[in-house]
């Protein structure tokens, strides 16, 4: 877990790139019910936008490399996410499916190669004897705005309409792009680089937990339209919170219970006890209070990511610190974007506890892989 990188330039980076996702996701509870019903579409078919975004990300990874070597690391940033937002604001007009999935494709390409230039900006501003507690770091703030934006979207949505809460997330993403602005990046002379590779896209010695991982991730994206679609809204004090409100509120604090449960080198026993909390947020679902469960989601969330990063990294070679965050994004991503996909074809015939009962059987699939097959792998490969 972190310690406190103290970089200005570093914590900019980690600010902008918590506002873009809070950007980005604010819209992913909603989106496809509201594309269904503007285009004239089932839910299930809407779902589909999100495997396509998640498409673009990787039809771009292979030119990772060049990009960030070839031209200034934060003119890349800048123009990927402003292409992004653009992308967002092209939600207003997109008014046939195929545009709509073409749309989630280039939003795809720009999110990767913001996310992957931004990433390298976040390594390039801080100390090299903190990047490996600096990866985790701006990993911990990258998740912590999808959960944010997610609650946040719901919150809006039920407010406002769906026009106004794109331009709330393109505000938000504005916001972010002037603390892009303000970074200022040390100069490191252009470097000769292959114009397709693996390098900053895939840690090819990390396929293994990528799987186990996009698993993992698979659970909150399957629980992330459902909840919007059943009004889910859970009340504490007279007060309605989104669902995600306690997720975002359980993930911080797994930062507590690490440094209280935990020492130095314990993944096996942190991601097991994630995972475990996890299935039992899921388990207890109609058992207990109602901002229980996703209280306990959030908590085993924020103890198996990290600890993912950290064994991506200890199966990484030194110079492949950006490769292995953006390993870790994209397999997160992945399983994120495949839950709400899978939610979305549900939606149209089927119910709460049936998407309940797939996030059971995922995680207890997930921690007998990790137990049985990803900790054995990691444990005869792991470099450092």
């Amino acid at each position: 877990m972190p310690n406190k990188p103290s970089s200005i330039h570093f914590m900019r980076v980690c600010i902008a790139n918590f506002l873009f996702f809070v950007s980005l996701y604010m819209l992913f509870p909603v989106s496809p019910l509201e594309m269904a019903e503007r285009l004239d579409l089932p839910v299930s078919q809407t779902g589909l936008m999100f495997l396509m975004l998640t498409l673009g990300m990787f039809l771009v990874g292979p030119f990772h490399a060049y990009l960030i070597d070839a031209y200034k690391r934060k003119r890349v940033c800048l123009f990927s996410f402003l292409g992004m937002l653009l992308t967002i604001f092209a939600y207003y007009i997109v008014d046939t499916y195929p545009q709509l999935l073409a749309l989630c494709t280039l939003q795809g390409v720009f999110v990767g190669m913001g996310t992957v230039a931004s990433i390298t900006l976040a390594i390039d501003t801080i100390q090299s004897g903190m990047r490996s507690y600096g990866n985790i770091t701006f990993s911990w703030i990258l998740r912590m705005g999808m959960y944010i934006g997610a609650a946040l979207g719901v919150w809006l949505y039920q407010w406002y309409s769906y026009d106004k809460l794109i331009l709330v997330s393109i505000i938000t993403g504005f916001v972010g792009l002037f603390f892009i602005a303000r970074l200022y990046v040390p100069f490191r002379a252009p470097l000769v680089t292959c114009f397709c590779s693996t390098d900053r896209f895939i840690l090819v010695r990390g396929w293994l937990p990528a799987i186990n991982l996009m698993g993992i991730a698979f659970v909150p994206g399957l629980l992330l339209p459902v909840f919007h679609h059943h009004s889910c809204n859970i009340e504490l004090l007279s007060i309605d919170f989104p669902f995600y409100t306690f997720v975002a509120l359980g993930f911080p604090l797994a930062l507590f219970l690490y440094r209280l449960c935990f020492n130095n080198d314990k993944s096996y026993m942190a991601i097991t006890t994630g995972l475990i909390l996890m299935l039992l947020s899921l388990l207890l679902f109609d058992m207990i209070p109602d901002y229980i469960p996703p209280f306990l989601l959030g908590l085993g969330l924020g103890l198996v990511s990290p600890e993912f990063l950290m064994v991506f990294i200890k199966l990484s070679q030194h110079c492949q610190r950006g490769t292995v965050l953006t390993t870790h994004f994209l397999a997160w991503q992945t399983g994120i974007t495949a839950g709400i996909a899978v939610t979305c074809h549900l939606l149209d015939h089927a119910t709460l506890s049936l998407a309940l009962t797939w996030g059971r059987i995922t995680i207890v699939a997930s921690l007998l892989f990790f137990l049985l097959i990803t900790y054995q792998y990691f444990k005869r490969m792991r470099i450092r």
